[in-house]
């Protein structure tokens, strides 16, 4: 019974003060109900059967309540940064595809047009790079408190003449694919690849840098007009929910991804160089 006493007590120790002391008190109801003088009568072998008191037994529900309330939001915590990781995983695929559409067209981004925003998706799929839209809708579209991912379900008309529907829950940089305003068609015109805006999070599937609310409110019911509203932690992407941070994942022209806070987005992420936010 020492041996398991120690175990605990050092188990104890990488705990917060708070869950350390709750371990001390389970420790001590452990020894006082297991534990006894190996020596001891049969009178002492009496009082080891008796059943816990009243009170033993509500510090004992106190400390289960105690060590749950800690243990949540952990557990919520790691759900948060594994919907990061596959959403990393996602754009990590868009991003690929898009390079390899660059390598196959001269260095051009997949272009979008006026008549059809969705057709930078469409150029890669004609172009073989997808086989499946799974790779366009985000994990965490459901994680806040407010779910609008029916705002981002996209019929997008085939041209075999098929109807598919996915979640578009990425945008990419108008200054790149347009369909207006294009600045850099080509990735070799993007003269700071490692810190220019490509695609990511975003209320649509075109992020532009005068409605960049699309990208830093990116689960939230933003509909496509001039940015008006602040950064609100209840319409991130990532990260809604007490004690996390909240933002969005960004990727890179160079392709590399991060998750980038909402105050980031909306402030210092450069969509073009000259980007006067910056």
């Amino acid at each position: 019974m020492r041996t398991v006493f120690r175990a605990v007590m050092l188990f104890a120790a990488d705990w917060n003060a708070c869950s350390w002391v709750g371990a001390v008190i389970f420790c001590c109801l452990f020894r006082r109900a297991f534990s006894g003088n190996l020596h001891s009568n049969s009178q002492s072998l009496m009082k080891r059967k008796q059943a816990f008191t009243l009170i033993e037994l509500l510090v004992v529900v106190a400390i289960i309540a105690i060590l749950a309330s800690m243990l949540l939001p952990a557990l919520a915590g790691a759900k948060v940064s594994a919907r990061k990781v596959l959403c990393m995983n996602n754009q990590k695929q868009i991003s690929l595809a898009t390079i390899m559409y660059g390598d196959d067209f001269n260095g051009y981004f997949p272009p979008a047009t006026n008549s059809d925003h969705t057709d930078w998706i469409k150029n890669m799929i004609r172009a073989g790079y997808f086989e499946s839209l799974k790779s366009f809708e985000d994990p965490a579209e459901h994680e806040g408190p407010h779910d609008h991912s029916k705002l981002r379900k996209v019929t997008m008309r085939m041209d075999n003449g098929e109807r598919e529907e996915f979640t578009a829950s990425y945008g990419i940089n108008e200054r790149l694919a347009g369909p207006n305003g294009v600045k850099m068609p080509k990735f070799q015109t993007v003269p700071e690849p490692t810190s220019n805006f490509f695609f990511g999070c975003s209320t649509y599937f075109i992020a532009p840098d005068w409605d960049h609310e699309r990208v830093y409110n990116a689960g939230g019911p933003h509909p496509i007009g001039s940015t008006i509203n602040p950064p609100q932690k209840e319409y991130a992407r990532h990260g809604s929910g007490s004690g996390s941070k909240p933002g969005s994942v960004i990727t890179y022209v160079d392709g590399h991804s991060n998750f980038e806070s909402q105050e980031f987005i909306q402030k210092d992420l450069q969509w073009f160089q000259g980007d006067s936010r910056r």
